[in-house]
């Protein structure tokens, strides 16, 4: 697609450049997101008949007054806007102007692939968006030592998401927003490059006090493949610490903590389970009356029996095993804790 600039158009697209290039930029007249929405549909139409003018002036348009919208936007209908915004720097001649929003929009709408309708296969405009696809993945790189402030009654959005953090994505545009609690309506827009939030939005971080556990004395506990074990000073005092300074061949004594009812769960399955072999050998006396029986009603007497005493062994020897194991499993944690080695 070949297009021409005349000297009017190339100078208005000249200063949209420079003030979105400003970390903050003024609003150049009413516009709604409904005229955003028609401009979007000029330039999609105009981009396929070759319409240079409507596209241009739709382009230039929309990028010197897309801050003046107040209706929150999704972040879909940001990323035409971003898309076209791009094609109309890349039609000037600014390619790299042209791929920083590409990687905006992208970063909104990372499925997004220009029809054969609107751009030939091979176009550089279609090669140079593709090229930004890696690119756009890239993660926020947040502002070290820094927070969000709170706006009474208001919240912050970046290109239409809510921002929770103080981080962005980086080379590339954003259009951070000041956005009502109440009614949703955006109260101010700030663009800005990269994660350069303005310090209006930002405070300082709280400073992690660290304790130093060289002074600490007395008992500590530490959790070690699940079990709880206890630590306790000896009393004893190396040569060196009485200067404040942690000894680092300090004597401690390790203690154990055996949960109480470990011993009697092992106790009881250990009973439990001497029962069922019990009962399963008294199911051999029933047996050999099985086998001497000489009558059919001694016969299936002794037979039910066996068969009863069978079943009632296994379901309590499996009693006693569970039980039992349950006691072996448990540690000093809350609860059980289950696992093996490989």
């Amino acid at each position: 697609m070949r297009m021409r600039w005349g000297r009017f158009i190339w100078s208005t697209g000249l200063l949209a450049l420079l003030m979105v290039g400003e970390a903050r930029a003024e609003c150049q007249g009413a516009y709604t997101g409904s005229q955003l929405g028609e401009d979007i549909g000029r330039m999609t139409t105009s981009l396929r008949i070759l319409d240079e003018k409507t596209f241009m002036e739709a382009g230039t348009r929309m990028e010197a007054r897309i801050i003046c919208v107040r209706s929150s936007l999704p972040p879909r209908l940001y990323a035409s806007a971003y898309r076209f915004i791009g094609t109309t720097h890349f039609f000037k001649g600014d390619e790299e102007g042209a791929r920083s929003w590409f990687r905006s929009a992208l970063e909104l709408e990372p499925e997004f692939y220009w029809d054969a309708g609107d751009l030939d296969i091979g176009h550089p405009l279609r090669l140079a968006f593709d090229d930004e696809r890696s690119s756009a993945a890239a993660d926020p790189v947040p502002l070290e030592g820094k927070l969000l402030k709170e706006i009474a009654g208001a919240y912050l959005t970046l290109d239409g998401r809510r921002l929770d953090k103080a981080a962005a994505t980086v080379d590339r545009p954003h259009f951070l927003q000041v956005v009502s609690e109440s009614d949703k309506t955006i109260r101010s827009v700030v663009v800005i490059q990269g994660n350069a939030i303005p310090d209006q939005f930002l405070e300082d971080a709280p400073v992690a006090v660290v304790a130093d556990e060289g002074k600490k004395k007395g008992k500590k506990k530490k959790e070690k493949d699940g079990e709880q074990v206890g630590f306790e000073d000896s009393g004893q005092e190396s040569e060196g610490a009485s200067d404040g300074t942690e000894d680092m061949f300090a004597t401690f004594v390790v203690k154990r903590v055996r949960p109480k009812a470990k011993t009697p769960l092992m106790l009881a399955g250990g009973v439990v389970s001497l029962a069922g072999v019990g009962i399963y050998g008294a199911s051999f006396v029933t047996h050999s009356q099985f086998e001497s029986a000489t009558t059919t009603e001694d016969l299936e007497g002794a037979r039910d029996l066996t068969n009863m005493l069978v079943v009632a062994s296994g379901a309590t020897l499996a009693v006693g095993l569970g039980v039992g194991y349950v006691g072996i499993m448990m540690d000093g944690s809350p609860g059980l804790r289950f696992g093996g080695r490989f």
